[in-house]
């Protein structure tokens, strides 16, 4: 069979596959600038000698490309002639050919059909089932050596701080296929955030554990917080997928995930799937007698998170489970003039919150094509990427590179034809703005972006209210710094498995699912008893949990060889 028929072959079979492994969600990230940059000398960063500072005469690279719904291109510039391109063929000598350019929405399907075709360009961004089918077809670059001879240690750096399965996730019989599109998952934990006008108001305590959160949503649902002598209030808010409660159950230490499984180690050390655990059983029977307690809006089971999201925005409900980003939005747009508060998560035994992470990748792999003569220059266009996004601490860079004005925040940034994200990056904004504000460092040290931050900290301490939202994520005691202490204590508990669906996985995921999700949602409104959580784990066997089991388990097998 020739290559490229193999590949329409396993092209065609994907399509009836599940939704494609996406740790992280096709988002756009809180971009910034902070540090020095080649973008104005050229200067390369890292690599041996061997690689030219500039190729002499240029290389030319193809790759295919998406926007992002704030990319927007001036003075009749496009994606092969703007900014990035323009430096990268000026300063390192690679010439860029974007062969087509699409909206991040139908990025996956284009790349799908030429695929098929049988035709790739020297370089793109491929979801891991794509890659995975790309390998197999024999069709992609082993980069083991070009990673350890070329790859700066910037970008080194960046892969290890993403976590040690990412860079496994790309490698296949020993050999790097392809490096990862980096996320930023780590910034992810859940956070609890309650509203600081009826906390105060009702004198109540801190959350520590699961219990004191029922205190506190008990509280909400039936002291009257907003003071209107009605019964209209609720403690916590929820949706109908329960996704809302995904932080509750990782304090009991129960984890999830909706789309390969979540799959911890346990003590025989195998894989389970964290779905199935008694843990979740325990955070099914809570959330069960907060819902009997009325501390959900009833409702819950018909309304999607934006419809939750009115009910905040009409004062009704004082607690939500989030991330670090929720003050900003939600809240602050849903309720300008309330403050609301960041906690760690609760746990049931008041331990440290163990936040779930899942593979730490965004949704993508950068892969070469096999033959392409310069493999290595996808790291220098990697580093001029790093150094100019995240490291520059230039305003002028700032406002070239990233975007065009302090009126426009347009996404400049999107037209590098390669990126990849650092780990903590908003976190780093609180560590700067917190540095700043103890006299470690001086404000003008601060990067652009980051500057933006801190200026805004500032303005809501010297009165401006409406900016509270800022502090309340990256000022002391916000939402970043509860993130921080759990990376510098790496309370993580991490997906065990790391690559794509299995075969099963791909025909009886989205069963498995609605079966899981039909099954908790009637748990916790009562209209099953918890002990149907028993029945589930049974049905969920059954209907293809045992094979996806094994087949997982073979595969982490050949991991530890």
């Amino acid at each position: 069979m020739t290559k490229n028929k193999m590949v329409k072959m396993l092209v065609s079979l994907s399509l009836v596959a599940v939704p494609l492994l996406a740790a992280c969600g096709k988002s756009e990230p809180a971009g910034d600038a902070s540090g020095k940059t080649p973008a104005e000398t050229g200067q390369q960063t890292g690599g041996p000698k061997t690689v030219p500072e500039k190729y002499e005469p240029p290389i030319e690279l193809t790759t295919v490309n998406y926007s992002f719904p704030t990319t927007k291109f001036f003075n009749g510039e496009d994606i092969n002639n703007n900014i990035w391109t323009r430096t990268l063929e000026e300063k390192y000598g690679i010439k860029v050919k974007t062969q087509w350019y699409v909206p991040s929405t139908e990025y996956d399907k284009k790349s799908n059909l030429m695929i098929a075709s049988g035709e790739i360009p020297d370089f793109f961004a491929a979801t891991p089932q794509q890659f995975k089918q790309l390998q197999e077809a024999g069709m992609l670059e082993d980069l083991t050596k070009v990673y350890n001879d070329h790859a700066p240690e910037s970008i080194k750096k960046v892969m290890q701080g993403a976590g040690d399965t990412v860079l496994k996730s790309a490698t296949i019989d020993g050999k790097l296929m392809a490096v990862p599109w980096s996320g930023v998952a780590k910034e992810g934990p859940a956070i609890l955030w309650i509203r600081t006008d009826w906390k105060e108001k009702l004198s109540l305590p801190d959350p520590k554990t699961i219990d004191d959160l029922f205190a506190i949503a008990d509280a909400f649902t039936k002291k009257d917080p907003d003071g209107n002598g009605k019964d209209d209030t609720f403690g916590l808010a929820m949706e109908k997928e329960l996704s809302m409660a995904a932080g509750l159950m990782n304090g009991y230490g129960a984890y999830t995930d909706a789309s390969t499984g979540f799959w911890v180690k346990i003590s025989s050390g195998s894989l389970v799937n964290g779905d199935i655990q008694p843990q979740m059983k325990q955070a099914l029977t809570k959330l069960s007698e907060m819902y009997k307690a009325g501390h959900f809006d009833p409702e819950f089971i018909v309304k999607d998170a934006n419809k939750v999201y009115e009910t905040i925005g009409a004062n009704k409900i004082g607690m939500m489970i989030g991330g670090r980003g929720s003050a900003n939005f939600p809240l602050v747009t849903l309720t300008p003039n309330q403050e609301w508060q960041a906690y760690p998560m609760p746990t049931v035994d008041g331990k440290p919150f163990q936040a779930q992470l899942p593979l730490n990748i965004f949704s993508y792999y950068w892969v070469v094509k096999k033959g392409t003569k310069h493999p290595e220059a996808i790291f220098k266009m990697m580093d001029f990427w790093l150094q100019t996004y995240y490291y520059n601490k230039s305003e002028e860079v700032y406002y070239k590179y990233i975007v065009p004005s302090k009126e426009d925040p347009s996404a400049v940034w999107t037209y590098s034809p390669v990126k990849i994200y650092l780990p903590d990056n908003n976190i780093e904004n609180y560590r700067q703005a917190t540095a700043v504000l103890d006299g470690k460092i001086k404000p003008e040290e601060l990067s652009p972006e980051r500057k933006k931050v801190y200026d805004r900290i500032m303005l809501y301490k010297g009165g401006q209210k409406n900016l509270w939202g800022e502090f309340a994520q990256n000022g002391p005691g916000g939402s970043a710094g509860i993130i921080d202490q759990i990376i510098k204590e790496d309370r993580f508990v991490s997906n065990e498995y790391y690559t794509t669906p299995t075969a099963t996985m791909a025909e009886r995921n989205e069963q498995l699912k609605k079966l899981k999700n039909e099954t908790f949602v009637k748990i916790v409104t009562g209209n099953l008893p918890i002990d149907a959580f028993d029945k589930f784990v049974a049905d969920w066997k059954k209907q293809g949990g045992d094979l996806i089991t094994k087949e997982v388990n073979d595969w982490y097998a050949k991991q530890k060889k």
